[in-house]
């Protein structure tokens, strides 16, 4: 008998939700062979079985969601796929036994009413809560049994003390208003949530565990981190004949260059000249990553995600744009393992294929900066006083300002474009 465990497949990755079983109770497993996707904060993933055997019980089905390391199924020699009706039925009738044996004076006291409804979440007294309710309610000293959980047999999850602490916040100004009893102090009610009522020609989209996270890290970043930005214009005419150049001279089936892997080259070379962009604030202590690993940002249905070129200092043009291909085809096939999105130092956010002419991007934590970049445009500029068209680029770094200053955010920014218009330092 062995147990299939919901695994820990990210470093934030707190629990995840299964999304399809692919395979069923009475079916040969493997080991080594993946026997259900998993969603988790980061993207859809898929989970290896690591012992072999007959998968005889499945223990959370499609669409709930289960803590690392909690058992989601059971493996064995296939007897448990047929008796386990047998066995689910069995504690229940040892303790009909039981309760008809036991002496009036030792029977447990009866529960019923709001008792059952708070009892249902609790294993031998422990209340059954998830690793992040947890940790919210620890931060928030939230008293878990006061709490009812609305997940897999009434788990106490996120969305339930979230809840708590929202219709704590609204009920905190009316008890702090209310006037001072003449005699006993009537017991304070806190007033039920309104239930949400949608329009009539509105659609009501449940959020995914990744679209989840999403907005929790945003929130998070751009209330904890002081951001500020700042912006440049780069030449980009010498950049783009190269690249043409380049990818006309690459021959049938070669990878192509892209302009966002050329920026991806020049800021990782610009990163080993101004360390403390490379770097992260932690714990009141700068961390100055020797690495270069810059996630790049992609546009998927589920939201927004950050596959991670590494070491992009170090590895050529043609390097960079194969790998961002394989990444851009994974993320968008739901495909991305852990190692391609953990250990980002730097990040790149490209909307100039949108032909947008500017925009701010939020700071992916932990790391220091973020590069937001525009369209390119035929602009008019100066060129021996006389108006020439150049194809101008616009980009915008977001910065955390507890270890990156104004200056130092420039000068990055001038050696960024002292490389884009400098295009043979980006073959070296």
């Amino acid at each position: 008998m062995a147990e299939v465990n919901m695994p820990r497949l990210s470093d934030t990755m707190q629990e995840g939700t299964i999304t399809r079983w692919l395979k069923q109770p009475g079916d040969e497993v493997k080991k080594g062979e993946v026997v259900a996707e998993v969603e988790t904060d980061k993207a859809n993933m898929e989970i290896e079985s690591f012992a072999a055997g007959i998968l005889e019980k499945i223990l959370v089905p499609e669409g709930e969601t289960a803590p690392i390391g909690q058992a989601i199924a059971v493996l064995g020699n296939g007897d448990g796929a047929q008796q386990s009706g047998i066995a689910a039925a069995a504690p229940q009738a040892t303790t009909a036994s039981a309760s008809a044996s036991t002496p009036v004076q030792n029977a447990a006291p009866v529960v019923t009413g709001e008792k059952v409804a708070a009892s249902a979440g609790r294993e031998n007294g422990f209340v059954k809560a998830s690793p992040v309710a947890r940790r919210i309610a620890e931060e928030h000293n939230v008293d878990l049994t006061q709490l009812k959980g609305t997940g897999p047999g009434g788990r106490i999850v996120r969305d339930d003390v979230e809840e708590y602490l929202e219709q704590r916040t609204i009920a905190a100004p009316a008890i702090a208003q209310a006037p001072a009893p003449q005699a006993a102090p009537a017991p304070v009610v806190t007033p039920a949530p309104a239930p949400m009522v949608a329009e009539a020609d509105a659609e009501i989209i449940q959020l995914s565990s990744m679209q989840k996270t999403i907005a929790r890290r945003l929130t998070e970043s751009k209330q904890s981190v002081p951001h500020f930005y700042i912006g440049n214009e780069i030449d980009m005419t010498d950049a783009l004949e190269m690249r043409q150049k380049l990818n006309a001279n690459a021959g049938e089936g070669a990878v192509k260059i892209s302009v966002n892997d050329m920026i991806v080259k020049a800021c990782a070379l610009a990163l080993e000249k101004f360390p403390e962009a490379n770097g992260s604030y932690q714990d009141g202590q700068f961390i100055l990553h020797k690495r270069v690993n810059i996630g790049i940002a992609v546009d998927i249905p589920q939201g927004l995600i950050v596959p991670v070129i590494r070491d992009a200092n170090i590895k050529g043009l043609r390097t960079i744009a194969r790998e961002t291909r394989a990444l851009i085809t994974k993320a968008q096939a739901g495909k991305l393992t852990p190692t391609d999105l953990e250990g980002g130092t730097f990040s790149i956010s490209n909307l100039g294929m949108m032909d947008v002419s500017d925009f701010v991007a939020v700071i992916n934590p932990p790391q220091a900066a973020i590069l937001a970049v525009a369209a390119t445009r035929k602009t008019f500029v100066p060129v021996d006083n006389q108006p020439v068209v150049r194809d101008i680029m616009h980009v915008t770094l977001s910065a955390d300002h507890r270890i990156l200053y104004g200056a130092t955010v420039a000068r990055f920014l001038q050696e960024v474009k002292r490389n884009l218009q400098n295009v043979y330092l980006l073959l070296g």
